[in-house]
């Protein structure tokens, strides 16, 4: 990294960078995730059924992934504190929208602006922590950050549903909104970008630099770049049935499977992100230290992934809270290390000029899967009739192996993918 000053790995402010974005990032996996836990809330309010939940909780996804290149573009030209400042103001505004909507469409509108608002704080913090931290660290830095993430997902599971019980869902949503609004300005004040150009990390990095290939140029490498493809089919194929299940069925599903009240069903919900808080920045410490082929990593991944998924959807019926309670863990920590190694593996091979752009071309790959799996999933539920106003357990047997065949799919996909790749030395 030779065209990186040695010292700017020593300036402290790298700590108030990843610790004031890391405090937005908490929002942006709260707001992924809290639709499961007030689902019932929503269903009761809204008068309405699961293919229109599955449609209002998808379009914070839609959003999200469809402004990808431009907030990697942004990142690039405006720098990561402007674009995550002004955009957590845009998630502001969506908090209150949602909290306030009379009907769910308005809803539907609300969490749109919610999902593009927080649509802008992942890209940038690559961007900005791969310019702040060294390359043996970014891996674990990583994991950390979206450690910091998954604590969001943990209040948008118990403690959310305490807050909806004692103030109301809308009134959660405002105090939300408040909170995003103080952490937008505080990105804005406190903030401030690195001038450093970063070199690639990779000499194989197939990826050209920016600085001297024109940036329509620079796309069209990346879109005809087949490892592009493939990384892309594998964030989509992995975790559009991992949001699909933890942001919008997981809660119920339990309330179905298990007899259980919605307060201690989330309270199972919780583990997901728990595994993933231990699980990626875990992961990301032994790829960076002891385990060197990523891709084998993530191969072992995908291979747990789909007996889990083959257990909710063929074999949900045997298990128990103790059994559920593992599976939600381990279904966490897996996504948790697929998620930190292959993010790791975009960052080795890419310019760290252009990383903004690539990171921002691929990451509507991951949001896109849920956007399109919620609404799928939510028509599929719809068929089965509600009991006591809860689908049964067989309404979810189809929508989730649906959710099955794409992590095998993802599965097939990253053996070929293996072979693909040129061996190191």
């Amino acid at each position: 990294m030779s065209h990186v000053k040695k010292s700017q790995f020593r300036d402290p402010h790298r700590w108030v960078v990843f610790g004031v974005i890391s405090s937005v990032y908490f929002l942006v996996f709260f707001h992924r995730v809290s639709t499961s836990v007030i689902a019932p809330n929503l269903l009761a309010t809204f008068h309405t059924n699961a293919t229109a939940l599955g449609f209002m909780s998808s379009m914070y996804f839609y959003l999200y992934a469809l402004e990808q290149p431009l907030v990697g573009h942004l990142s690039d030209v405006l720098g990561p504190r402007k674009v995550v400042g002004f955009w957590s103001l845009v998630a502001t505004i969506g908090c209150v929208l949602f909290g306030l909507a009379p009907t769910v469409g308005w809803a539907a509108i609300g969490r749109g602006l919610i999902g593009f608002g927080v649509g802008g704080v992942y890209v940038p913090a690559m961007k900005s922590f791969a310019q702040w931290f060294r390359e043996k660290e970014f891996a674990t830095m990583t994991g950390l950050f979206l450690a910091s993430g998954n604590l969001g997902a943990i209040v948008a599971t118990t403690p959310l549903a305490w807050m909806a019980s004692v103030w109301g869902w809308r009134s959660s949503f405002l105090i939300i909104g408040s909170i995003t609004l103080m952490l937008a300005l505080a990105t804005l004040v406190f903030v401030r970008d690195h001038d450093t150009v970063i070199a690639p990390l990779s000499k194989e990095a197939p990826i050209p630099n920016s600085r001297s290939v024109p940036s329509r140029g620079s796309v069209l490498r990346v879109l005809s770049s087949m490892r592009f493809w493939v990384l892309a089919a594998l964030f989509l194929g992995f975790f559009g049935p991992y949001f699909t299940f933890q942001g919008l069925w997981a809660t119920p599903f339990i309330i179905s499977i298990l007899n259980l009240d919605a307060l201690r069903a989330s309270g199972l919900n919780m583990l997901i992100p728990v595994g993933f808080i231990l699980g990626a920045p875990l992961s990301g410490w032994l790829a960076d230290r002891i385990l060197h082929s990523k891709v084998d990593i993530l191969l072992c991944l995908l291979a747990l992934m789909t007996g889990i998924w083959a257990i909710l959807a063929l074999g949900f019926h045997t298990l128990s809270t103790r059994g559920m309670m593992v599976l939600l863990l381990a279904m966490g920590g897996i996504a948790g290390g697929f998620a930190t190694n292959l993010w790791a593996l975009v960052r080795e091979t890419t310019s760290g000029s252009i990383l903004g752009l690539t990171s921002g071309l691929l990451n509507p790959f991951p949001l896109l899967g849920p956007a399109i799996l919620q609404g799928w999933t939510g028509a599929i539920v719809n068929r089965v009739d509600r009991v006591n106003g809860i689908y049964p357990p067989a309404a979810y047997k189809n929508a989730f192996t649906v959710c099955l065949i794409f992590v095998i799919s993802c599965l097939i996909l990253c053996a070929v993918f293996r072979k693909m790749l040129p061996k190191k030395n």
